[in-house]
């Protein structure tokens, strides 16, 4: 009996040993664990105490500046431009033979729904959005055993925490600390993370917030609003002043004081004529908005926090320059595309290249010509140049053409053809003849008939 109790025991300790080492395992392979419904944050993370008990000095938080008008009109105009683009993902990319893959996991995620969840336009734009006023857009991607992709889910930056461990393969790499939507807490390494950055400094386990930097502007922004709600609820004007040439005594100018409340105040502040005696003189204290300069320094903040975005006036509606007609606005609306749009685009590629695809044969890209779309006439212009024009050659076919436009493609060989230097032998009976030689005679000109006039 004493053997068998010992086997007994031995097993159950060897059981036990394993178990922790699936634990341990599990948690550095980034399993889900349930940790209930508030974020954790480990002390090595520098953002941690700024999320538990909130920014060292009380100022302009992402919350608070989503309710300045020009900071959401920027975050709405800069995330919608990117959510507006297609994502697309290619096989063989740079090759002659480079084709758009549809079929693949990453396809389906970047390019038609992220998760069952929310639509890709919400998922782009709450990205960028985070990325705008955080420095820091997070998602996540969900994998199955074999290391495919399932899911791409977004967690906002204010439930994520990050901190080094060293692996069992010897690096010390990031990981992460997310909780999600339903409370769930996730710990996901590094390579499961795709961590968008939307500020130019990396401070050693993020990227500094944006906020420090249009903090002051948009303070600014916030109080100009609070003094103008002020100013307009107190009728656009200050208070009056009523002056005796005799003086009044303390009791005497309260008594007025009331009796003028009383009359003219509230809903009878319109009920007649205001008549004083003893010499009195009425006086109104009015200060204008344009001697305040309340609009001046309203518009001079839009065009400040339009600057640090990058965002162009006339997208703020502020479009009094000579610049803000014609040709000018469609500069700068491009410039507003390359400049300031361009470069979250590059973060998102390179980061979901590395991260979801990994060094296979595919890679991601934004199709960025839906950008320069211009008119009808300019895109017909642009295209017939395409196609090679009077000259040639062409760089693209007629379908491709239809394409751009956004209709249906022709069936047919000629309508995959580009157009080269010298007309194709195919369509030499329809092309135009190459020698005076080969034109045919012009038909005689027929006299014209006689018209016999009646007189």
């Amino acid at each position: 009996m004493g053997k068998k109790r010992d086997a007994a025991q031995a097993i159950k300790r060897e059981r036990d040993s394993l178990r922790a080492q699936i634990a341990k395992m599990q948690e550095e392979a980034a399993v889900v664990t349930n940790s209930g419904a508030t974020a954790t944050f480990p002390l090595s993370d520098p953002n941690a105490y700024a999320n538990l008990f909130g920014p060292v000095a009380p100022g302009v938080t992402p919350q608070t500046a989503l309710t300045y008008g020009p900071v959401y009109r920027c975050a709405f105009l800069i995330s919608g431009a990117i959510s507006m683009l297609d994502f697309r993902s290619y096989d063989d990319a740079g090759n002659p033979d480079e084709r758009i893959d549809t079929t693949s996991a990453q396809a389906r995620l970047i390019g038609r729904r992220p998760n069952p969840r929310y639509s890709l336009t919400g998922f782009w734009r709450s990205v960028v959005t985070d990325m705008l006023l955080n420095g820091n857009g997070i998602v996540w991607i969900e994998r199955d055993r074999g290391g495919n992709p399932l899911n791409l889910w977004w967690v906002p930056w204010g439930r994520c925490g990050v901190r080094f461990q060293k692996m069992p393969w010897g690096s010390v790499d990031l990981v992460y600390s997310l909780t999600m939507d339903s409370g769930e807490m996730v710990v996901a390494h590094q390579d499961d993370v795709m961590h968008f950055g939307g500020s130019p400094l990396w401070n050693l386990f993020f990227y500094e917030s944006p906020i420090s930097a249009y903090a002051l502007s948009i303070g600014i922004g916030l109080a100009a609003d609070k003094y103008a709600k002020s100013y307009f609820d107190n009728g656009m004007s200050m208070d009056s002043v009523i002056t005796y040439p005799t003086g009044k005594t303390p009791d005497q100018a309260q008594e007025i004081r009331a009796r003028l409340n009383a009359y003219f105040g509230g809903a009878n502040r319109f009920s007649g004529p205001l008549v004083l005696d003893g010499g009195a003189k009425f006086e109104a204290l009015r200060i204008n908005a344009q001697d305040a300069q309340l609009l001046d320094t309203r518009r001079m903040q839009v065009s400040d926090i339009g600057m640090i975005f990058g965002v162009p006036d006339h997208l703020l509606n502020q479009s009094s320059k000579s610049t803000s007609f014609g040709k000018g606005l469609e500069e700068l609306t491009q410039a507003f595309l390359d400049f300031t749009c361009g470069p979250h685009l590059k973060t998102i590629e390179d980061e979901v290249n590395y991260k979801l695809y990994g060094n296979g044969p595919r890679i991601a890209r934004f199709d960025r010509d839906s950008f320069v779309r211009g008119d009808l006439k300019s895109r017909a212009e642009a295209l017939q140049v395409l196609l090679g024009g009077a000259q040639g050659p062409g760089s693209i076919s007629q379908n491709e053409s239809r394409a751009r436009l956004g209709v249906p493609k022709k069936r047919g060989d000629q309508y995959e053809e580009i157009l080269g230097w010298g007309t194709p032998q195919s369509a030499a009976s329809s092309a135009v003849p190459q020698s005076l030689e080969e034109q045919p005679a012009p038909e005689p000109a027929q006299p014209a008939k006689a018209r016999r006039v009646k007189k």
